[in-house]
């Protein structure tokens, strides 16, 4: 009786374990694309003189493919109105690729990365366009379905420089928060 009842624990665990392993092989539980949609906020500062500042507010549509848990590529497009003169306008999009950890995986997500940017500033019939790199870096969550991302980038503020009176030190920032689909 003892060898019989050794014997069905023995197959049952078995038989549990192959189940449990097949069901890991047909089944993919890591997400390699992303859509998203967010709020966005770009600054471009004086530090020497506080009034001198550009702020514009606006939503992001973003799209993204993980190539593994440790690497990704991100293009986000934004639309933005200036918070001073609601006529002053920026558009543009943005292409970053990101190593760090979290991007297919459930749980939290922190990358660094660098990039390309392109602006485009108008208000009524002018319009002026800008473009150069980036660098940034983001923390999230990723829930499986769905994720949420903050990120924060660096933008060669040079590049704005036919905008801006020329005198102190320009910092360029932007940040967005993103809720993704993941697929």
């Amino acid at each position: 009786m003892q060898k019989l009842f050794q014997g069905t624990v023995l197959l049952s665990s078995l038989l549990l374990a192959s189940q449990v392993n097949a069901s890991e092989l047909y089944t993919d539980s890591e997400k390699h694309f992303s859509v998203g949609v967010g709020s966005y906020a770009f600054s471009l500062a004086n530090d020497d003189f506080s009034d001198d500042e550009q702020d514009f507010t606006g939503f992001n549509l973003s799209a993204g493919y993980a190539f593994n848990n440790h690497f990704q590529v991100r293009a986000t497009y934004f639309s933005l109105e200036n918070d001073d003169f609601s006529a002053l306008e920026s558009k543009g999009f943005d292409v970053m690729a990101y190593g760090g950890t979290g991007f297919t995986e459930k749980g939290f997500r922190g990358y660094g990365g660098a990039g390309f940017f392109s602006d485009k500033w108008s208000a009524s019939s002018n319009s002026e366009s800008f473009s150069g790199l980036q660098f940034g870096g983001g923390l999230g969550y990723n829930w499986g379905p769905a994720a949420l991302d903050f990120v924060l980038t660096l933008r060669q503020a040079d590049k704005y420089e036919d905008f801006v009176n020329g005198y102190g030190t320009y910092i360029a920032m932007s940040g967005n928060l993103t809720v993704s689909y993941l697929f």
